[in-house]
């Protein structure tokens, strides 16, 4: 892939590593686009294989030790990876929906260990702006907010309502992190198992044959309108989840969220 040129932005500084070390985790690259004095690699897939590591060491059913991963010098390195890449030039859809959904969980987790320890994710503000607002991920070049990622790239661009089972925000009623990166050629059975991991977690998700009631993480009801077009509505999609997809539920509750740092 030939060497990377030395660059000294604010944009690379906490992230960038080596020429070296980028050719070596970089994979698949087309092209190098010069951007003001950054060098960003056009490609078609990233390699997630340090992301995947990082997580197996450090992620138990969804529990997440961020002191360790705050230490692992891999998790730095991937999040270069993630800086230098242009996702524009990654064609196949799941492989830049994977890409986008492992980008969002690992700032994320770089955001709790940027303010570790913190009890709360929700604890975390910057100039008064909320953790999931202020701009500060760089990727390709640019630099984002967690919301824009969710909202303005992966929600808009992909019509996936499984994504909010992929997508951790480093609470306890969030949906577990994966213990392994996300992946364009097993994309599709990574969302299903996630799906099934969160919704037959009686923490968040149950239905009372007793009373039949369903009771639904608030998730449900704060992205609803994304399930509408392939399930029908979030309630349909949780039920044929659980395998009761035959159920009229008489009532819909939704259950109060753990704000609580998901911390192993």
């Amino acid at each position: 892939m030939g060497g990377m040129l030395q660059a000294d932005l604010s944009l690379q500084e906490d992230y960038f590593m080596s020429s070296k070390e980028t050719a070596k985790y970089v994979s698949t690259s087309l092209a190098i686009c010069v951007v003001g004095a950054s060098i960003i690699y056009a490609q078609e897939k990233v390699d997630h294989s340090l992301f995947t590591k990082v997580l197996k060491e450090h992620v138990v059913d969804g529990a997440v030790d961020y002191a360790a991963i705050k230490t692992d010098k891999r998790f730095g390195k991937y999040l270069e990876v993630l800086a230098g890449t242009d996702p524009s030039t990654i064609k196949d859809d799941n492989e830049r929906l994977a890409f986008w959904i492992n980008a969002y969980n690992a700032f994320t987790i770089q955001l709790i260990n940027d303010h570790y320890p913190v009890k709360s994710i929700r604890d975390i503000k910057k100039e008064g702006v909320g953790p999931w607002d202020f701009v500060w991920i760089p990727i390709g070049g640019k630099k984002y907010s967690l919301n824009q990622i969710e909202h303005e790239i992966i929600r808009k661009e992909f019509d996936e309502p499984r994504i909010h089972m992929a997508l951790v925000c480093a609470a306890v009623s969030c949906p577990p992190l994966r213990s392994e990166a996300y992946e364009g050629r097993k994309l599709a059975a990574q969302l299903d198992d996630n799906s099934r991991r969160f919704l037959f977690d009686t923490s968040k998700n149950r239905y009372d044959k007793t009373t039949n009631t369903l009771y639904l993480s608030e998730l449900f009801s704060w992205y609803g309108a994304d399930f509408v077009k392939t399930y029908g509505s979030a309630e349909n999609f949780a039920l044929v989840v659980l395998g009761l997809s035959d159920v009229k539920p008489a009532a819909i509750k939704y259950l109060p969220y753990d704000w609580n740092l998901n911390a192993g």
